[in-house]
């Protein structure tokens, strides 16, 4: 397998990454390449991945600490279910 190869893109994504090489390479102070673009992309796509994935396990944990917080006045007889037997049935 080659180490380069070459894929078709819009003139309209061309222009995009064109665009962003051109502040990369403002803000960085160097030249800076179409691949470096792409690479920027991914790896901002794979960070933002990993925030979500984060973000999940932090909402589990608070979900399962509200599960197991005590609620004042409530104790395990209060979560019996009700058997409707003092109901008159008419």
């Amino acid at each position: 397998m080659s180490k380069n190869t070459t894929i078709k893109v819009s003139k309209k994504t061309l222009e995009s990454l064109h665009k962003l090489a051109g502040e990369m390479a403002t803000k960085l102070g160097k030249r800076v390449t179409l691949e470096d673009a792409i690479n920027k992309l991914l790896e901002e796509r794979n960070k933002k991945s990993n925030e979500e994935s984060s973000n999940i396990d932090d909402g589990r944990e608070a979900f399962l600490a509200l599960l197991e917080q005590k609620i004042k006045g409530g104790q395990p007889e209060d979560f019996k279910e009700y058997n409707f037997e003092d109901i008159s049935r008419d």
